[in-house]
């Protein structure tokens, strides 16, 4: 067998810029490994992608998907550490190792990096290839579906919280769009490090699972000001953390809700990337804007062994196999879904 079935975006534009192909099989080079892909989710970053880059070019055609869990399949020359058979996850994110900030380890912000599925082919497909040094153990006691949700998502709010936001016990955050993928593990990861958790989401039923994952108090942004239901839970003073990934639509608001010196942790900007700032809140209550980009290997690796312990669970929406990429978009841009989509791939 010298091909296999690949989901390839041809071009920018709707569902149909993405089609099922038959592409050669790729080869390992020198420091790689290839994985026969059992599970790989989606993220917002493939829909972006598919509809236009806002960041600069991406190479066409391409092999989407970053969140990417499978079994060691072909070694490359001059690799170790790893053997045909083992059951790995990917940290998607590349990086030179050379720069300054990767020198000091702080590689999110290398000016050279790369994400898989992004600028390289990723795991949506039966194989594909990825530097060894990307790769880190699946949590045993997690299926490959349950694996594939957890990377992007996990580093993605461990960086935000933990690394950046440096979040400590009895601390007050406030998680917006609990639904999705980053948001679901905030609330987990939040809940863990001891804070009190608040959370905005769309719906009664998202609210129930917020709750059900450790936020103690969440709100429906379509039925009432969350901002003031905030400040009323917290006896006006607001919440020290926001963990914002939704961008310019909420950004005014997540000021709103800080205290004193409290932090607003942004990390995406799907809702749009500008918005009117009152510069003397800012300054007057001496707010910090600390933004998140992705996450380390280091944070990565922390999630996965809360993931083994037991104590962060991946939260799995729906399951869709590949011929069913198409359906996977259409749910995401429906932002229907409480957690993540995972295309599996057996």
């Amino acid at each position: 067998m010298s091909t296999m079935t690949a989901a390839v975006l041809q071009r920018h534009g709707d569902l149909d810029a993405i089609a099922l192909q038959q592409v050669p099989i790729p080869q390992p080079g020198r420091g790689e490994v290839r994985l026969r892909v059992r599970a790989c989710a989606l993220n917002w970053l493939d829909v972006g992608i598919r509809q236009g880059p806002k960041f600069g070019a991406v190479p066409l055609p391409l092999i989407g998907g970053g969140d990417i869990c499978g079994v060691v399949d072909a070694l490359g020359d001059e690799m170790s550490g790893w053997q045909v058979g083992d059951e790995v996850v990917v940290y998607p994110l590349l990086t030179c190792g050379e720069c300054e900030y990767c020198r000091r380890g702080e590689p999110t912000i290398c000016p050279h990096h790369r994400i898989i599925g992004e600028h390289v082919n990723g795991g949506l497909a039966e194989y594909t290839v990825v530097p060894a040094r990307n790769l880190l153990g699946k949590p045993s006691r997690l299926t490959f579906v349950e694996a594939a949700a957890l990377p992007v998502v996990a580093m993605t709010a461990w960086h935000m919280l933990i690394t950046v936001g440096q979040l400590r016990a009895g601390e007050r955050v406030l998680i917006l769009g609990a639904g999705g993928g980053v948001a679901s593990m905030g609330i987990q990861i939040a809940r863990l490090a001891g804070a009190q958790v608040f959370a905005t989401t769309s719906s009664p039923e998202k609210a129930a699972r917020a709750a059900a994952l450790g936020a103690q108090q969440v709100f429906n942004y379509r039925e009432q000001d969350w901002v003031q239901g905030v400040l009323e839970a917290t006896g006006g003073r607001g919440v020290d953390l926001v963990q914002d990934n939704v961008g310019g639509a909420t950004w005014a608001q997540s000021l709103r809700a800080l205290a004193r010196g409290g932090r607003l942790v942004p990390c995406g900007s799907h809702s749009g990337t500008t918005f009117t700032l009152d510069i003397t809140q800012v300054y007057h209550r001496q707010l910090r804007i600390l933004g998140s980009n992705g996450g380390t290997y280091q944070d990565l690796a922390a999630a996965l062994k809360l993931a083994e312990e037991g104590r962060l669970l991946p939260v799995v929406d729906t399951v869709l196999p590949l011929s069913e990429i198409h359906q996977g978009h259409r749910l995401l841009e429906a932002g229907q879904h409480f957690g993540k989509i995972v295309i599996e791939i057996p």
